[in-house]
């Protein structure tokens, strides 16, 4: 069956097997454990083979199959139930399974690269990228410096190029020689990732993945803006959402009812339609609400420009912006007056009682 005879880790079977001399020996001549379980612990297990003649012996189904399963952690058998004769004439039956903790399996780990800057991955997103076999990147949105975390040996692809259905053939590849893979997304991907399409191919597969969030560009803009989005009594309400443009809004999204809330709002993928998401933002916000149009935002090349609602399809269509752009609008950008009761001398909480504070005296 290929597998080494040095590889085996214990040798398992059911309690009542304990001093079975034939296991001892066994454990003894490999010099590895042998470990035995209750009938009640095997019978947790679901196993490919089970025996109703076992069952009316030992009150188990399986004792092999669901013991090597029991003591591996891993519910997948690298041999199933074979039945051998040793030399005195008695019959056992074995099972291996590979230890839970020494299988490599594939996973592909779903990494938000931040929203330009490559300093501002996250220390996980880092670690992956410098670990990973494979890692695919969408290069017009993702800094290519990222992709040089690579290991030595790692395959770097840019995603740009490809469809769907190609970078899954790529990915599950990968998948099943046990490699992890980094499918790296631009800003967060949770927001506008296009991840779900993916997610829903990797379930059908039966392929692990996980997600590591990332900074999002309406987060990054904040920090360029030098501004806090949520300022108290002004405004308590971020709205992250998009114009209609050729992927249409959900009806009950409409930006202009939306615009009702007054909310500091983030706007993607809107530049080109700039003049329409205009004119609905000012059905109910003031004309001179402060916007913010950020492209690039943490490039190299960022460029910001500022000015009120009633000039944001005329600032755009100006500096000729048609991608990779934010529209931020509300009267929390650049707003420096209110504040909050957090760190207010009245407000007390069980971190601030307005008691003393007591000072601890070290003992030298």
């Amino acid at each position: 069956h290929q597998l080494a005879i040095e590889a085996v880790k214990s040798v398992n079977s059911i309690d009542i097997k304990h001093d079975e001399v034939a296991f001892l020996a066994l454990a003894e001549r490999l010099g590895v454990p042998l470990l035995t379980y209750p009938a009640d612990v095997l019978n947790a297990q679901t196993t490919p083979n089970p025996s109703e003649v076992v069952l009316s012996k030992l009150g188990v189904p399986s004792v092999g199959e669901a013991a090597a399963q029991v003591a591996s952690g891993n519910g997948r058998l690298l041999l199933e139930k074979q039945k051998v004769t040793v030399a005195s004439g008695k019959k056992h039956t074995l099972a291996v399974a590979l230890d839970a903790a020494a299988e490599r399996r594939g996973v592909v780990a779903i990494v938000g690269a931040g929203p330009g800057d490559a300093s501002l991955i996250s220390v996980k997103g880092k670690e992956l990228l410098e670990a990973a076999d494979l890692i695919l990147y969408a290069g017009s949105l993702v800094p290519e410096r990222l992709t040089h975390y690579a290991k030595p040996g790692a395959v770097v692809r840019n995603s740009a190029s490809m469809t769907l259905e190609d970078q899954l053939h790529l990915m599950s590849a990968h998948y099943q020689r046990g490699h992890l893979t980094v499918r790296l997304h631009s800003g967060d991907p949770a927001i506008y990732g296009a991840i779900q399409e993916q997610m829903t191919a990797f379930d059908e597969r039966g392929m692990d993945y996980f997600i590591v969030p990332g900074i999002s560009a309406f987060q990054a803009a904040a920090a360029s803006l030098n501004s806090e989005f949520t300022i108290p009594e002004v405004v308590q309400t971020i709205i992250l959402t998009r114009g209609a443009g050729n992927t249409p809004l959900p009806p009950h999204e409409d930006l202009a009812e939306m615009a009702r809330h007054r909310a500091t709002m983030c706007i993607f993928l809107s530049a080109t339609i700039a003049k329409r998401v205009q004119a609905q933002l000012e059905e109910h916000y003031p004309p001179d609400t402060p916007v913010a149009i950020l492209y690039r935002v943490t490039w190299d090349d960022e460029e910001i420009y500022t000015g009120q609602l009633a000039d944001l399809a005329a600032l755009i269509r100006e500096h000729k912006l048609t991608r990779t752009v934010l529209i931020v609008v509300g009267a929390a950008i650049g707003a420096r007056k209110n504040r909050s009761q957090l760190y207010h001398p009245d407000w007390k909480h069980i971190f601030r009682t307005g008691k003393p504070a007591k000072v601890k005296k070290i003992k030298k």
